[in-house]
């Protein structure tokens, strides 16, 4: 039997998936259908107020008092791990009795191509606003990645479980925000750069999830295919991020 492998670079947690078609595609109603521009409301008022702090003088005052209440000393690593819980609860819903609105296969599409853009927004950001981190180690602080990445899945568990369960749908927020809130008294980011982060993540999730990419791959013969992703770390000197293989047999 032909194999199929696409290889694609994306910005989240290594993890592996193995997809069965025991699982039918959630009908979708045609009025959820219909994009909203009212969803993005939050994600630009998030953004917009992330710019607003940015003014120097309001970041610093804002930066100063957030280390003087958690202290100068205060450093932990705890938020590269917390960004990734929201894809665990995104692929773990089902075993808890949960009912998602899209099968395995269309949730690994969204999951992947969100993060992807996600990670590709943010690269460019850092790029070009070239901002020096609180803790002058890097000129790479606008916007919050890991902010951005936290809050994109967290909002993809959130729309593929709020018709079933809202509190499991919306824990992923709670890791989602403590994210943020570390990097911030880790003194690895200002709060503008986590607010614009935040924002960006929400809104692109939002899009992808109404988009839909790739549903014709989980429709027809090629549904009754098995995927499978297989994710590996991909790490040099000045960066870190994750591979994925994808195998549709």
């Amino acid at each position: 039997m032909k194999k199929h492998i696409l290889h694609v670079f994306i910005y989240m947690c290594p993890f592996f998936i193995e997809a069965q078609n025991s699982l039918p595609i959630v009908d979708v109603k045609q009025d959820d259908r219909r994009f909203s521009y009212k969803q993005l409301i939050l994600p630009a008022g998030l953004i917009t107020a992330g710019a607003v702090l940015k003014i120097p003088s309001v970041e610093d005052d804002l930066q100063k008092s957030v280390r003087g209440a958690t202290g100068e000393k205060f450093k932990t690593k705890i938020d590269d791990y917390t960004q990734y819980v929201p894809v665990i609860a995104i692929f773990s819903g089902d075993l808890l009795g949960f009912k998602a609105r899209h099968n395995y296969k269309q949730r690994a599409f969204n999951s992947i191509i969100s993060s992807l853009i996600t990670g590709s927004v943010i690269y460019v950001g850092k790029s070009g606003f070239k901002s020096l981190r609180p803790d002058h180690s890097t000129s790479n602080s606008f916007p919050s990645g890991h902010s951005a990445l936290a809050f994109n899945l967290a909002t993809l568990q959130f729309l593929e479980y709020k018709d079933s369960n809202i509190w499991y749908a919306s824990s992923g927020y709670i890791f989602a925000a403590a994210t943020a809130c570390l990097r911030v008294t880790n003194n690895r980011h200002w709060v503008g750069d986590v607010l614009t982060g935040a924002g960006l993540g929400i809104g692109i999730a939002v899009v992808v999830n109404h988009w839909g990419p790739l549903s014709k791959f989980t429709h027809g013969d090629i549904f009754n295919k098995r995927i499978s992703l297989i994710g590996y770390p991909v790490i040099d000197k000045n960066a870190y991020g994750a591979g994925v293989v994808i195998s549709i047999k």
